[in-house]
């Protein structure tokens, strides 16, 4: 049985291409010639979603080459389907529905090569409560007396399972930027870009703060339910995009993919709860 009240906390700074829940995440990575990328989610109650491209340097400002001919296939050990093509590099599927404690698998064919990745879907967990407070008060980490809003959110954990989780914030219907967190039962912090305070509440909860910068409306927490093989793509992920915000950056390195055969990216079971708040 694990011993609650260890939790990995760090910021992962990432931008967000769709903001509903079919979405894959735009990712800067780092090679010196352009490489296969995949962006593949399949969520809860919902079908897969899935971006093919090929990237640039890490550094480069161009836009990615999309893939339009690659063969995808989907399957959850009983059935599979193939993707349909829509454009911009997107596949989409109709008949594979997301659904909790599934392992699922993808299987890419482009130009003869064969790419594998598998996630596992883990139980939704269940957000108990979220709440905020405001503070326009001068402090070393506010010195202009700007409006700032504590969000705080508590959410259920099982004790006995190693458990994987990602806080995302939205804010009047945009992503909150530098607001996505990976979480697992750990107490180590690294890397963090905000302030931030996590405990548990009792045996079997999680309580999770973070203060942002904002003035005011509605405001959406996403608690996400995460595999480790994601949890780690968006560990190294965070590292890559931390040092890149550096003066004097170390040499970037592309974080290990689930996908095999040299894929950069990731592909990702993943379930949420949520809830919307007013700040005011």
């Amino acid at each position: 049985m694990m011993i609650m009240g260890k939790y990995f906390l760090i910021a992962v700074a990432i931008s967000i291409i769709l903001a509903s829940c079919e979405e894959v995440i735009d990712i800067d990575l780092n090679s010196s010639d352009p490489v296969f990328v995949v962006e593949a989610i399949i969520y809860k109650d919902s079908v897969s979603l899935v971006r093919l491209t090929r990237t640039t340097s890490y550094f480069s400002l161009e836009e990615p080459e999309f893939i339009e001919d690659a063969s995808i296939i989907i399957s959850d050990g009983t059935s599979s389907e193939e993707l349909t093509y829509t454009g911009n590099g997107y596949y989409t599927g109709s008949t594979i529905i997301g659904a909790e404690e599934r392992t699922y698998k993808i299987e890419i064919i482009n130009d003869g090569n064969v790419y594998e990745g598998i996630s596992y879907l883990p139980l939704e967990t269940d957000i108990i409560s979220v709440r905020y407070s405001r503070d326009e008060s001068q402090s070393i980490f506010n010195p202009y007396g700007e409006t700032m809003f504590t969000i705080t959110s508590e959410f259920i954990d099982n004790p006995d399972k190693d458990d994987f989780y990602m806080v995302r914030y939205i804010l009047d219907g945009e992503v909150l930027k530098n607001s996505y967190y990976v979480l697992t039962e750990d107490n180590a912090i690294n890397g963090s870009v905000n302030n931030f305070n996590i405990n548990n509440a009792d045996n079997d909860t999680i309580k999770f703060s973070e203060w942002m910068f904002y003035e005011g409306g509605e405001a959406e927490v996403q608690i996400f339910s995460i595999d480790e093989s994601v949890y780690n793509y968006f560990l190294q992920l965070n590292d890559v995009l931390y040092w890149k915000r550096r003066v004097m950056p170390p040499t970037p390195y592309n974080p290990v993919s689930n996908i095999n055969n040299g894929a950069l990216g990731y592909f990702a079971a993943w379930a949420y709860d949520s809830e919307i708040i007013i700040l005011e």
